[in-house]
């Protein structure tokens, strides 16, 4: 190896223990002393309680399979004349236009800094640093490793948080769509984190009625996907564990060496949730403390709000049942008063004799939502878009309905739009697996619709005729063509 790379004299330093995580080093050079000269000057360097870890190449091919296979990596320390006196600048390139990844950050290292003028390079292609082999000595690339760590570990709190803060603006518009809250808990504990530092995990339990247990409700970092659903306590740290009890009881928080616990207080129930944070790489400063202060009281508002929601929706539902109840007490009568529920009542018993009378008072809370769910157009109906969140926001009270016609009726709504012969929406549903008593209560709202409009049975039977197999079941539409005339007279 030419005696141009080797570094200055420096205080030998004992080699350390790495620790169990790393930031990740690609070396690329096509002389295998330079790899191992930089692993000896690099081998006790830390950062944020990480050290590194090497991966080599030495041709541009290699390099080029070696960023794939390593899209994390760090830094890349690349030198320029390899195989052909470009290879490295054709790396630096890829790295950033094929792989299109703008997070590790290059340093060129070259020992023909002719071939490879700084600033021609330095503008032409996408790097952070430039070195001579000549003038690097140990401590100038500890210093240049160091430099592009902090780099590299702000790009990527700013883009965790980006992603944290995408997932945050998507809950919030779809706030009241079914299971809002992980969603939106989710992300927020995934930008807290890096705001915080990077910390290894962080938790987010919410607790059960009684106060008796805490389930994690969202996880980012280590686990995360293990921790969701389990109980704090199984979950965190024995160090962590013998606090919680106090955070809990007296509502407050804890700030460890390496982990805080934070107690959330509810404003509409007896108790809140608590936030874990642990494996923190940096004590905590007074400004990061007012961010989990401001933390703990805006996500559990936002889950205060969804509870509201919550209970909003199971007390509707408990007065849609009643109201059942109360028709059922009373159906002959409303047989006679009601010529709708009658016609639905008539229909049904040619079809669902068993279940006729449970289709017919699904009637009253069908055609009470029914237009709530028209959206402003047709096409609208076709897709994913506001007005579809708006329709399942609508649907939940019923949702939670114990009363069989209740259900039926949610059910008639959540399926109003399939068809026959499985090209409706939202699920595809065919034929049978599609409700009697859905098709019962939408064709019951189609001829009223269609006598309404003053639409003879001649024609109305054209149509019947026309839409079997394909919106209706053809024998349930027989039975109906064939009792048209006496159904038209209710």
């Amino acid at each position: 190896m030419s005696n141009q790379f080797m570094f200055a004299d420096e205080a030998s330093q004992q080699t350390t223990k790495l620790p169990t995580e790393y930031w990740k080093i690609l070396i690329v050079d096509d002389e295998p002393e330079v790899h191992a000269v930089t692993k000896l000057a690099l081998n006790d360097f830390n950062f944020l309680g990480r050290g590194l870890k090497f991966y080599s190449a030495f041709s541009g091919e290699e390099a080029r399979q070696l960023i794939d296979e390593h899209p994390d990596a760090a830094i890349l320390l690349l030198d320029v004349v390899m195989e052909t006196d470009d290879a490295g600048l054709q790396v630096a390139r890829y790295i950033r236009e094929q792989a299109d990844n703008h997070f590790t950050r290059i340093i060129l290292r070259t020992g023909q800094p002719g071939q490879a003028p700084e600033r021609t390079v330095i503008v032409n292609y996408d790097i952070n640093d430039y070195k001579s082999k000549t003038e690097l000595t140990a401590q100038k690339l500890f210093t240049a490793v160091m430099s592009s760590l902090r780099s590299y570990r702000d790009i990527m709190s700013i883009d965790q948080s980006r992603h944290g803060l995408e997932k945050i603006i998507s809950a919030s518009a779809n706030l009241y769509a079914l299971q809002p809250m992980n969603s939106f808990v989710d992300g927020l504990v995934q930008q807290l984190s890096w705001v915080i530092g990077g910390a290894k995990q962080t938790l987010y339990a919410t607790s059960n009625e009684d106060g008796s247990t805490y389930k994690v409700l969202a996880a980012h970092g280590e686990d995360s996907k293990v921790c969701v659903g389990q109980t704090l306590r199984s979950v965190i740290p024995s160090k962590a564990l013998s606090e919680l009890e106090h955070v809990i009881a007296n509502h407050g928080s804890y700030y460890g060496d390496d982990f805080v616990l934070l107690y959330c207080r509810s404003h509409c129930r007896a108790h809140g949730s608590v936030l874990f944070i642990g494996g923190l790489s940096r004590p905590l400063t007074a400004d990061d403390h007012h961010v989990l202060q401001l933390f703990s009281e805006n996500v559990q508002l936002a889950q205060d709000n969804v509870v509201c929601l919550e209970d909003s929706d199971k007390f509707l539902a408990r007065l849609a049942d009643q109201l059942m109840l109360h028709h059922a007490s009373q159906f002959n009568r409303v047989l006679e008063q009601d010529n709708e529920v009658r016609l639905t009542y008539e229909i049904a018993q040619r079809v669902v004799a068993d279940d006729a009378e449970t289709t017919a008072l699904a009637w009253s809370l069908f055609a009470q939502a029914r237009p709530l769910l028209d959206c402003a157009t047709d096409a609208a109906a076709a897709v994913e878009t506001t007005c579809q969140q708006r329709v399942a926001r609508s649907l939940r009270a019923l949702a939670h309905g114990e009363h069989e016609a209740t259900q039926s009726a949610h059910r008639a709504l959540i399926e109003r739009l399939e068809r026959w012969d499985g090209l409706g929406l939202p699920e595809g549903k065919q034929g049978s697996d599609i409700a009697i008593s859905t098709q019962v209560l939408l064709l019951t709202e189609q001829l009223l619709e269609w006598w309404e409009s003053g639409i003879s049975d001649d024609d109305i039977t054209v149509r019947l005729n026309d839409e079997k197999g394909r919106y209706y079941s053809p024998k349930f539409l027989d039975v109906v063509i064939k009792a048209l005339p006496e159904l038209r007279k209710i």
